[in-house]
């Protein structure tokens, strides 16, 4: 059966049908031919836009699709897989793939290929949307392009190129004030563009003056002359700084006050620009933060349509789901944003930022999340987890699970989790999920931030991590004569090591108070050189050292060296 794409076929299209092929290639160990044509054979696979999708489905206007949106038709002997252009065609054949023919992309350097010689395809009439029209799983691996379009995540940083449809792209990405007014350049000419703080302006750990009229109207011009040097970008981030220091004039307080926000000076401004620019600009959303300080929603002004309110969930304790009352504070600004903001995204945490490799058991709290991020119309969702290097806690779990959920967050989490453990740990995938729920149990009360320190943690006290080295073990025996299943279970198993070695002296006195047997995995010095050496090993395609212990840029060799003292 051949594989068809159409006269005026777009790059998507063209590399849809060739990892069609290929897949089916890899499924069946039969050929495909791709060819070009409007001619219609007896039976075929047709994937794209063009003559022969209007043909097949002439109750479609075709122009109308979201341009993700995903048509799968199979009668008649014909197989459609289709969609809105860029990237629906692409995501077509990725559903197609793996809802029927059950193929997984676990990670760019893990797969699940079925193996089957003969294909039958049931017949089919699907259409489906992703939920969320901004999806980026932030995990150092899953940048990697062909793992990203896969599992359909969209976002600004993996390396998604034209055959994959682009992505969405940012001119800026976050923290952008200084970057578009550079204090160096503009301080000692223009103080009153910045922060007037206890009677005296000032940029260092500053703000912008948001509300100065001069300022606002360069920002229009700088944030014209960006988006011209950036004619890819979608949306153009206009955000305070990493750090506080709101300025204290009058016109600013009067506007807080007035809002009951320390965001409402910063929204103003960027309506002002939003409402300068669309025109020039149209396709383009203008971005910026309720972070910290700037959380609360205000109470009359409103976000105008192109103007998108990124809210972050720094605070929160992410052991429990977000809508629960240890996070009702969050949970109470997602509802007030959601009925003031018509582009609403939401910038969520999934690790432990001083410590990549510390267990951090949010594994079953990630879909409750979302789900309630969708019922209160957030349009997008950035997932930051460990960015900086492999090695992260559970990240190849999280990445997917988080990209699997951000396509419909309403499919069952603990399913897929199950499913995602059989398929990348193999055997050992039941004494690793009885780990996850030891860890997840032992922190469901705890107040878990993305910077939690391991001395704090119920989940890593001596009981509990005694239990986890048990598993651990059973989990490494269970696939001893698979070398990439033990890999990947020893990659795995570095967390618990790392938990180990940076509250050594603790665990020893929590085992001596409880008058248990102190049985560690190893003499401390063992320990710390056998997890130095899984760290710094070469692994499959794909896959690169450990380089970042965390995110101030830590070492593996530097951790060592600083717990062996």
């Amino acid at each position: 059966m051949p594989i068809l794409i159409q006269q005026g076929a777009t790059e998507p299209e063209r590399y849809a049908a060739e990892e069609l092929r290929a897949h089916l290639e890899a499924i069946t160990g039969a050929s495909f031919e791709i060819r070009e044509s409007d001619a219609l054979p007896a039976r075929a696979i047709v994937v794209g836009q063009g003559a022969l999708t209007e043909r097949l489905r002439p109750d479609v206007n075709f122009r109308t699709l979201g341009e993700e949106e995903v048509l799968i038709t199979c009668r008649d002997g014909y197989l459609l897989l289709t969609g809105g252009r860029p990237r629906g065609a692409l995501y077509a054949v990725y559903r197609f793939l793996q809802t029927q023919l059950g193929v997984r992309w676990w990670t760019p350097w893990a797969s699940h290929i079925p193996r089957r010689r003969d294909l039958t395809v049931p017949e089919l009439n699907l259409r489906e949307q992703p939920a969320f029209e901004y999806r980026e799983p932030f995990w150092f691996h899953a940048f990697e392009g062909d793992w990203a379009a896969r599992n359909y995540a969209n976002g600004h940083h993996p390396r998604l190129s034209a055959k994959h449809g682009g992505k969405i792209t940012y001119a800026g990405f976050v923290h952008t004030s200084f970057q578009l007014v550079p204090p160096q350049t503009y301080f000692e000419q223009h103080p009153e563009w910045y922060s007037l703080i206890d009677g005296k302006r000032r940029w260092e750990r500053a703000q912008l003056c948001w509300t100065n009229p001069t300022l606002r109207e360069f920002l229009v011009n700088r944030v014209r002359q960006l988006l011209r040097e950036n004619p890819q970008a979608r949306i153009v981030s206009i955000s305070q700084e990493d750090w506080t220091g709101a300025c204290q004039c009058e016109r600013c307080r009067a506007v807080e006050e007035r809002e009951g926000s320390a965001v409402a000076p910063i929204l103003e401004t960027v309506n002002f620009i939003a409402e300068r620019l669309e025109r020039e600009f149209p396709a383009v959303a203008f971005d910026t933060l309720a972070y910290w300080y700037t959380r609360k929603p205000t109470r009359a002004l409103r976000p105008r349509p192109n103007v998108i309110i990124r809210l972050c969930s720094i605070e929160c304790s992410f052991a429990q789901p977000l809508e629960q009352p240890g996070n009702a504070g969050f949970a109470d600004d997602i509802r007030g944003w959601s009925e003031r903001c018509q582009r609403l995204y939401v910038w969520d945490y999934t690790t432990n930022f001083s410590h990549y490799l510390l267990p951090h058991p949010n594994y079953f709290v990630l879909g409750a999340n979302l789900r309630f991020f969708h019922r209160h119309g957030v349009r997008g969702v950035f997932e930051q987890g460990a960015y900086q290097s492999h090695g992260g806690e559970m990240a190849e779990l999280k990445a997917w699970l988080q990209a699997q959920l951000l396509w419909n967050p309403y499919q069952d989490d603990a399913r897929l989790l199950s499913e995602f453990l059989r398929g990348y740990y193999g055997a050992a995938a039941r004494p690793i999920e009885s780990y996850l729920r030891l860890m997840a149990d032992a922190a469901r009360d705890f107040n878990m931030t993305c910077f939690t320190r391991p001395d704090t943690a119920p989940y890593l006290k001596y009981p509990v991590l005694r239990r986890a080295e048990t598993l651990w073990e059973r989990a490494e025996r269970a696939v001893q004569h698979s070398p990439d299943l033990r890999w990947r279970v020893q990659i795995a198993r570095l967390p618990v090591w790392y938990a180990w070695l940076v509250n050594w002296n603790s665990l020893q006195q929590q085992a001596s108070e409880a008058n248990q047997a102190w049985n560690p995995p190893a003499d401390k010095k063992t320990l710390a050189e056998r997890w130095l050496q899984r760290a710094l090993a070469p692994g499959p395609e794909g896959w690169k050292p450990i380089t970042h212990v965390n995110e101030a840029g830590l070492t593996p060799e530097e951790f060592v060296k600083r717990v062996l003292g």
